[in-house]
């Protein structure tokens, strides 16, 4: 849910799309999932209080996210990029944004067990 925030940018544009959109901090159910996940990664209260503090930023296009660049390069560049050129004034956001998205996202691993378990489960 996180990485949902982290990789989504809302936009007035966006919203005003559809009439069914809620900003981030109008939705209660991603508020709440949002809240969950900071609490499991962040378990000092001071932490997470900086975290919110960067995230609401980060949300509002406050201080460095309302700058040109930011706003020209969010639909342009791939999201882990956008972080690295982006991020540095949120840097425990960015943190975790970059360790997010730097998990590889395969299904190697299970097409692997899947192939054993095929022959175990075979009529041979």
């Amino acid at each position: 849910m996180l990485l949902y925030f982290l990789c989504r940018y809302y936009s007035h544009e966006w919203l005003n799309e559809d009439s069914d959109r809620l900003a981030p901090h109008q939705d209660k159910e991603l508020t709440q999932e949002r809240k969950k996940c900071f609490m499991r990664y962040f378990n000092d209260t001071d932490v997470r209080r900086q975290v919110n503090i960067e995230f609401a930023k980060f949300l509002d296009g406050r201080e460095d996210f309302s700058d040109v660049d930011f706003l020209r390069d969010k639909g342009k560049m791939d999201t882990k990029s956008w972080w690295i050129v982006h991020g540095v004034h949120t840097p425990t956001l960015q943190k975790i944004a970059l360790k997010l998205l730097g998990q590889p996202c395969s299904s190697f691993c299970c097409e692997r067990n899947w192939s054993t378990y095929s022959f175990i489960h075979s009529l041979k």
